[in-house]
C-alpha cells in the first residue's frame, strides 16, 4: 500500500527542511572576509599615497609604478588563503588519526570556539550497550526481582533474583535491609510469580525486532547480534529470566513502530498454534476480540504512554485485575525510582485490542556513562565550553545520567561498582530516597520537550538559561534548541544520528553525526563524524580546532609585520627624497620567501597545552587582535630601524650601488627569519622553544636560506636580482645585527606578556561571560540563582535603611 511518494514522504519532509536551512559563515570565514577586505583598503590607499608622493617629488614615472606595484604584490598576504587551507587541512589530518572525520575545512576551526555542546545521551555519552538490571509488577508490589549480568553475552549466566519487601525503604533498618537482600531467591518456571513474569517478559520479546542468536551454547558472537540495543537486552533479559523466545509461535500481522511523539511500539500477532503459550495471554484472549481470531496486541513504551491507556494490569494467576488510580499511581512512582538510579524504563502491555490492554509490568535497563565522559566533561568546563544534554529519556533517568557525567552537580551516585568484572554478577540497586530527593532538587535544570513546545519561540533563548538537561525530547526540539541558542550568542556543537536530527545539524554552528549508529542522511548534512561514537573524542577535537585558530594568528603576526616593514621603509625613502633601499624583483623575492614556505610552516606549529585548555572565543573577536597588531608593529619597527641603518652606512656617495641594495636586501631578508622563528609561539623566547618540534619549519628556513643565498652568489640570478657577492665580514655582521629581533621578542615576552598575547587577550575577553555562566551553573537550578541575587539585593537594600536611619538618629541628637 503506497500512502505518499516523492516529497510528501518523511524523506521527502527532511529533505524539505534542510533546503530550507541556511548554513551558516563559520567564525573564521567571517573575520578572513573582513580582514581581506581591510587589508586590501589600508594597502591600497598607503601605495596610491606613496606612488603620488615619489612621481610629485621627482621619482621616475615608470619607476614610481614598479615600486608601487611590487609593494602591492607584497604588502597584500595573498598567502593568508593558501596558510588557512593547508593549516586546516592538516588538522583535518589529524583529527583524522583520533576518529573524527572532517567533512567541511571551516567545521575545523569552528570546534576552537565553541562555548556550547548539546549532546545526545544514548551512545554518545553512554555506552549504547543496554543491561535489563530490573523487572516489577504490580502482581508482587512488594517484591523486586533484579537481573545479574552485563551486556548481551548470556555466557556470564545472569540469572532473575526476587527480594523481598521493598514498600518503605525510609522505615527500615539496616538489619531489615540485610535479612532482605539475604532471602534472595532466584526465580525458575516452577516459582509462583512465573505467570506474572511470563506475561511481562513475553510482551518484551513479541514486541520486539532484534534477533540474538547463541553459537554453540558458549555465548553471543559479535555478528550473531542483529538490532536496537534496547531490544537486544530485552531478549537477553528474557533468557536470563528463564522465557524462551515465543515469536516462532506467533504470526505478525500488524506494526506500528516506536515513534518520538507516541513513545511506544504496537503489534498485533496470532498464535501460529492457535493457543498462547503464556497463561497470562490465553486468559486475555478469551476476553471479548473484536477480530476473533484469538491475536492479541503486545505494547512497550513509556510508563506515562502505557498507563494511562491500561484498564486492567496482570493478577498473580495470570489473570487481569481492575487497575485502578491507587495502582496507576504505585507503578508511576516505582518507574521514578528506577530512573532515578540511571535506569532507562519501559512499560509492558498487551490485550485483545487497543482498548482493553492489560498492564503486565516494567523493565528498566541501564546503559552506564562511557569511559572517559566525566574527565571530557569536566575538561570542556575548565575550557569554558558548557556541556547540555539531551535525550528522549525521562526526567529521572536524564538527571542521574547527567549528574554521573558531572553535567550537572557533583552526584555521589549510590550504584558504583569498580569494573564490569565487579557489576557481572551483581544485582542492580535502586536508587535511595537520599538519592532520589537529589534528583527532585535538581530539577530545576531540566526542561521537557513539552516544555519546550509551550514556550513562545521569541522567549525560547532567555528561557534555556542555566539549563542543562533536557528530556523527553523529540528531534524537532533539537532545531528549536540550536537557533535559540545561536540568538543567545553562542556557537553550538550539536550531535546526532538519526534521520529527523538533520535539519539540527545543519542549522547548528558545528553538526557532529555518529559514525557507527547514525544514519546517512545526518552523516551527510554533518560537518563532523565520530567514527567511535565516543564524546571524549569531541574534547579533542575542540582543543585541536583552538590550536588551529591561535597559528594562524602566528602566521598573521608575522606577515603582517613583513608587510607593514617593506611599507614603511619605501614611505620613509619617498618621504626624505631617498631613492628606493629595494628594487622591485627584490621586493617580489621578499614576497615569494615570506609568503612560501617559511609562513605556511607556521601553521603546522604544535600547539602549547595553555592555548588547548583557553576559554572559546567569542564569535565577534576580530582575528587581528591589539595583541597581535602590538607583536606585529614593534617587529616591523626594528626591521626598519636594521634595514635604513644599513642603508644609511652604505649610501656614502649619495648613488645607490648594487652593495648598497644587496646589503639592505640581505638584513631585511635575515630580520624576517629571525622573526619567522620568533612567530612560533606569542609566549615562549626563542631558547625556550624546541629547534626540532616543527620539522617542517627547519626544512622551510632551510630552503629559504638555500636560495637567498643564490640570489647573492650565482651570477645569472645576481644580474636579475642586481646584487652582489658579499664577503664573509659582511655576511656575520648581517646575522648578528639581524639577530636582535630575537633580542627585542624576548624582551617584549619577559617584559609586557600581558599586552603581546594572544592567549591572554582572547581568554580575557570572555572571563566576565564565563564567570557569569559558571556562577549561574553552580546553582542547583536557575530559579535558586536569582532567588539569591534577589535576596542579596534586598540585603544590600535593609543595610542602607539600617544605616540611613542611623544617620538621621545621630543627627537629630548633634548640636546644629
Amino acid at each position: 500500500l503506497v500512502v505518499a511518494v516523492g516529497m510528501s514522504t518523511e524523506f521527502g519532509k527532511v529533505a524539505k527542511e534542510l533546503s530550507e536551512v541556511e548554513e551558516r559563515k563559520s567564525p573564521l570565514q567571517i573575520k578572513i572576509d573582513e580582514l581581506g577586505k581591510n587589508l586590501a583598503f589600508v594597502s591600497s590607499a598607503a601605495i596610491v599615497l606613496l606612488a603620488l608622493l615619489g612621481w610629485g617629488l621627482g621619482r621616475p614615472f615608470l619607476e614610481t609604478v614598479t615600486v608601487a606595484v611590487s609593494l602591492a604584490v607584497a604588502a597584500i598576504p595573498e598567502g593568508l588563503p593558501i596558510c588557512v587551507t593547508v593549516t586546516l587541512a592538516l588538522g583535518v589530518l589529524r583529527m583524522a588519526r583520533r576518529n573524527a572525520i572532517v567533512k567541511k575545512l571551516p567545521a575545523v576551526e569552528s570546534l576552537g570556539c565553541a562555548t556550547v555542546v548539546a549532546s545526545d545521551k544514548t551512545g554518545t555519552l553512554t555506552q549504547n550497550e543496554m543491561t535489563a538490571r530490573s523487572m516489577y509488577t504490580l502482581a508482587f508490589p512488594q517484591h523486586t526481582f533484579e537481573l545479574t549480568g552485563v551486556g548481551y553475552d548470556l555466557s556470564t549466566r545472569g540469572e532473575l533474583i526476587r527480594h523481598g519487601d521493598t514498600v518503605s525503604s525510609k522505615s527500615k533498618s539496616r538489619r531489615d535491609n540485610l535479612k532482605s537482600h539475604s532471602s534472595a531467591r532466584r526465580m525458575d518456571k516452577m516459582s509462583a510469580e512465573n505467570d506474572a513474569i511470563s506475561a511481562v517478559f513475553g510482551v518484551a520479546s513479541v514486541c520486539n525486532n532484534a534477533t540474538i542468536a547463541a553459537t554453540n551454547g558458549e555465548g553471543i558472537s559479535g555478528a550473531a547480534l542483529s538490532g536496537q540495543p534496547t531490544e537486544l537486552a530485552l531478549l537477553v533479559g528474557s533468557a536470563k529470566a528463564g522465557i524462551t523466545d515465543p515469536r516462532p509461535l506467533y504470526h505478525r500481522l500488524q506494526e506500528i513502530p516506536f515513534t518520538s511523539e507516541r513513545k511506544r511500539m504496537e503489534v498485533r500477532a496470532r498464535p501460529v498454534g492457535g493457543a498462547h503459550p503464556c497463561t497470562a495471554f490465553r486468559m486475555a484472549a478469551r476476553r471479548p476480540n473484536p477480530h476473533r481470531d484469538g491475536c492479541l496486541y503486545f505494547v512497550k513504551g513509556m510508563p506515562e504512554a502505557i498507563l494511562g491507556e491500561c484498564t486492567t494490569y496482570t493478577a498473580p494467576d495470570g489473570s487481569a485485575w481492575e487497575l485502578n488510580d491507587d495502582g496507576k499511581r504505585r507503578a508511576r512512582s516505582k518507574a521514578r525510582r528506577m530512573a532515578a538510579g540511571g535506569l532507562r524504563v519501559l512499560a509492558m502491555a498487551y490485550g485483545p485490542s487497543i482498548d482493553d490492554l492489560t498492564f503486565a509490568g516494567l523493565i528498566a535497563m541501564e546503559d552506564p556513562p562511557r569511559e572517559g565522559v566525566v574527565d571530557a566533561v569536566q575538561q570542556l568546563k575548565r575550557g569554558g565550553v558548557k556541556v547540555i544534554m539531551v535525550t528522549g529519556d525521562s526526567k529521572e533517568t536524564a538527571l542521574a545520567i547527567a549528574k554521573r557525567c558531572t553535567i550537572i552537580q557533583d552526584y555521589d551516585h549510590h550504584d558504583t561498582f569498580s569494573s564490569n568484572e565487579n557489576r557481572r554478577n551483581a544485582p542492580y540497586r535502586h536508587a535511595s530516597s537520599e538519592a532520589f530527593d537529589e534528583l527532585e532538587s535538581a530539577a530545576g535544570v531540566a526542561l521537557s520537550g513539552e516544555d519546550l513546545d509551550n514556550i513562545p519561540p521569541r522567549n525560547l533563548h532567555d528561557s534555556i538559561v542555566g539549563i542543562s538537561v533536557f528530556y523527553r525530547v523529540a528531534p524537532r526540539h533539537k532545531l528549536s534548541l540550536v537557533q535559540a541558542l545561536q540568538r543567545h550568542g553562542e556557537i553550538v556543537a550539536m550531535t546526532g544520528d538519526g534521520v529527523n536530527d538533520a535539519t539540527a545539524l545543519k542549522a547548528a554552528d558545528i553538526g557532529v553525526a555518529m559514525g557507527k549508529g547514525g544514519t546517512d542522511v545526518a552523516k551527510e548534512a554533518a560537518d563532523v563524524v565520530l567514527a567511535d561514537d565516543d564524546f571524549a573524542t569531541i574534547t579533542k577535537a575542540i582543543a585541536e580546532g583552538k590550536g588551529i585558530f591561535f597559528n594562524i594568528r602566528n602566521f598573521l603576526a608575522f606577515q603582517l609585520s613583513t608587510s607593514f616593514a617593506a611599507l614603511t621603509i619605501e614611505a620613509i625613502a619617498t618621504a626624505l627624497g631617498l631613492p628606493s633601499p629595494l628594487n622591485a624583483m627584490q621586493i617580489l623575492w621578499i614576497n615569494i620567501i615570506m609568503d612560501g614556505p617559511p609562513a605556511q610552516s607556521l601553521g603546522v606549529e604544535p600547539v602549547e597545552d595553555r592555548v588547548l585548555h583557553a576559554k572559546p572565543r567569542r564569535s565577534t573577536d576580530p582575528i587581528v587582535t591589539r595583541a597581535l597588531l602590538l607583536r606585529a608593529v614593534t617587529s616591523a619597527a626594528l626591521i626598519v630601524f636594521l634595514t635604513l641603518k644599513v642603508f644609511s652606512n652604505e649610501l656614502d656617495d649619495g648613488k645607490v650601488s648594487r652593495r648598497d641594495t644587496t646589503m639592505t636586501f640581505m638584513i631585511f631578508v635575515n630580520c624576517d627569519l629571525f622573526n619567522a622563528y620568533a612567530c612560533r609561539s606569542s609566549t615562549r623566547c626563542f631558547y625556550e622553544l624546541n629547534v626540532f618540534s616543527n620539522p617542517t619549519f627547519l626544512w622551510a628556513i632551510g630552503g629559504s636560506i638555500m636560495g637567498q643565498l643564490a640570489v647573492i652568489y650565482f651570477p645569472p640570478l645576481q644580474e636579475v636580482f642586481q646584487t652582489e657577492t658579499l664577503s664573509a665580514r659582511d655576511m656575520i655582521y648581517i646575522i648578528v645585527l639581524s639577530s636582535t629581533v630575537l633580542m627585542l621578542d624576548t624582551l617584549r615576552k619577559k617584559f609586557f606578556m600581558g599586552c603581546c598575547d594572544d592567549t591572554i587577550a582572547a581568554t580575557s575577553s570572555v572571563t566576565k561571560k564565563k564567570d557569569e555562566d559558571s556562577d549561574c551553573d553552580s546553582m542547583s537550578s536557575e530559579s535558586e540563582f536569582y532567588a539569591e541575587k534577589k535576596q542579596r539585593k534586598s540585603d544590600d537594600s535593609s543595610k542602607k535603611k539600617k544605616k540611613s536611619r542611623v544617620r538621621n538618629r545621630i543627627t537629630s541628637i548633634l548640636p546644629l
